[in-house]
């Protein structure tokens, strides 16, 4: 039999993929997918990002593990960015890097106050240009269990772990790129 998480088996592993229209919709990211550095070892450049928060949900950290999982928390607030323009290819990339214990969701997320009062962001757009958005998605983190009390620091995580877990990740895409495969995390 084979397992539908591997690469004998695209199609299945990339199935929590079918809902989503690449062509419009825009993907919230949380942790390390924050990072210029980590988005360009897995995709090969950094897509367009805008500030943005998903409220009633909690940037967790994660027992034994370097990044977060976004958990539901009425009263927080989770920050990070929405990643716009991505392609089939892309999607599916950041989907294979994405472990099991994720699920994928649409969320109900607002853009950061920055673009919200018209300064562009990081990309140049403004709030008005990404009115074309279409749906947003991001990967909820699913087992309960590994769940830490406190929150996770993109701050804490880029002062004491970002040049390690990049180096992996960029050495790791390397070697697939030679296999023709994708990094995992």
């Amino acid at each position: 039999m084979t397992d539908p998480n591997t690469a004998e088996n695209p199609a299945a592993r990339h199935a929590r993929l079918a809902p989503v229209d690449t062509a419009a919709d825009a993907l919230f990211v949380y942790g390390t997918l924050r990072f210029d550095r980590i988005l360009a070892a897995l995709l090969g450049r950094v897509p367009p990002g805008t500030p943005a928060t998903a409220p009633g949900w909690r940037t967790a950290a994660l027992a034994g593990r370097p990044y977060p999982g976004l958990v539901p928390s009425a009263g927080h607030t989770a920050a990070g960015l929405l990643l716009t323009g991505l392609s089939g290819t892309e999607w599916r990339a950041l989907d294979d890097f994405e472990d099991d214990a994720y699920e994928l969701r649409r969320l109900a997320a607002e853009r950061g106050p920055a673009v919200g009062q018209g300064l562009p962001a990081a990309d140049g757009r403004t709030a008005n240009s990404l009115a074309a958005i279409g749906r947003i998605w991001t990967y909820v983190w699913t087992a309960p269990g590994e769940v830490a009390a406190e929150d996770w620091s993109a701050d804490v995580f880029a002062a004491r772990r970002l040049a390690g877990y990049a180096a992996r990740l960029e050495a790791a895409a390397a070697a697939a790129r030679h296999r023709g495969g994708r990094p995992e995390h």
